[in-house]
């Protein structure tokens, strides 16, 4: 029996709730993590269940401080956001990162990705510049992926793959009330998304829960064993971007900081905040707040 210690903690809380965020497992221990194969790792993501757990490895690129393997409960995936937050969250309550440090390099799936610790006790990720595909024709699918109709986008804005590191197809919607109503059906995105580049669905709109809040979103994504999620950090990257390209957002100025709700749907209400420093989008800032919630031990037979 093996013994491979673990933190748990809820990534993009929101100080007005009690219980939120989204949740992670880090298996923190380099040590104990060396001798684990794949498939131990991703049964372990499995029996644990939460939308990612992270596994630290020791780094093999220069100037990192870790290597960070992600898992859902269906596979292995190169980048996510609130793993980077909630694994740099533990590298610094471990030590492995000293607490005097503002900034470390983790070594992920799609390269180096910075991470800085913020006055506010927030965690800032620094992502890649966005890539913006071109605007999808064929919306029907994606609606029947979500179960809602045609006529419940808005008009005025494109269907379109963003990513920032990881793609999303992004779905504006008219109103609140249809942000709630939609229903992921997961037959229909294995088979009606195929074509796409990504199967992973961010659905947005400008009516919010919170006058606070810009936006309300929510992210399926059932190839990965993510029926819905409750906050995306590597979909707020390309949220963001997507909303300062297309000047979405009134009484909002280029560059400020744009607040996320998510996760109100399925009980794990959740806060992100995203921000495009420049015009030249050459990098997006996604943070938000960890909270500690358990240390526990996995028996690894």
């Amino acid at each position: 029996m093996r013994e491979i210690p673990y933190v748990q903690t809820s990534v993009f809380v929101d100080d007005r709730q009690p219980f939120g965020g989204n949740q992670l497992a880090t298996y923190w221990n380099k040590k104990a993590n060396q001798d684990l194969s794949k498939e131990e790792m991703q049964g372990m993501a499995l029996e644990m269940n939460f939308s990612e757990s992270t596994f630290i490895m020791e780094p093999t690129t220069k100037d990192c401080l870790t290597k960070v393997r992600i898992f859902t409960p269906a596979a292995e995936i190169p980048f996510a956001g609130h793993p980077t937050l909630g694994t740099a969250f533990v590298l610094r309550l471990k030590g492995i990162l000293e607490s005097g440090k503002k900034t470390a390099l983790l070594q992920l799936g799609v390269g180096p990705i910075r991470v800085d610790f913020l006055e506010n006790d927030s965690i800032r990720m620094i992502q890649p510049a966005p890539v913006f595909e071109k605007p999808l024709d064929d919306l029907s699918r994606v609606t029947g992926a979500i179960g809602l109709e045609l006529s419940d986008i808005d008009p005025d804005l494109p269907v379109q793959v963003v990513s920032t590191g990881f793609p999303y197809i992004i779905v504006p919607l008219k109103t609140l009330s249809t942000v709630k109503r939609a229903t992921p059906i997961p037959e229909a995105f294995q088979t009606d998304l195929s074509s796409f580049s990504t199967k992973q669905v961010l659905i947005f709109s400008t009516e919010t829960s919170f006058s606070d809040s810009h936006v309300h979103a929510r992210m399926f994504a059932p190839e990965v064993g993510v029926v819905e999620d409750p906050a995306t950090g590597s979909a707020a990257g390309p949220l963001g971007a997507y909303l300062e390209k297309h000047g979405v957002l009134q009484n909002h100025q280029f560059g400020e900081p744009i607040s996320i709700e998510q996760g109100y749907e399925i009980k794990r209400p959740s806060n992100l905040i995203v921000r495009v420093p420049d015009k030249g989008m050459e990098e997006v800032h996604v943070s938000g707040k960890v909270r500690l919630v358990a240390e526990g031990t996995f028996y690894l037979p």
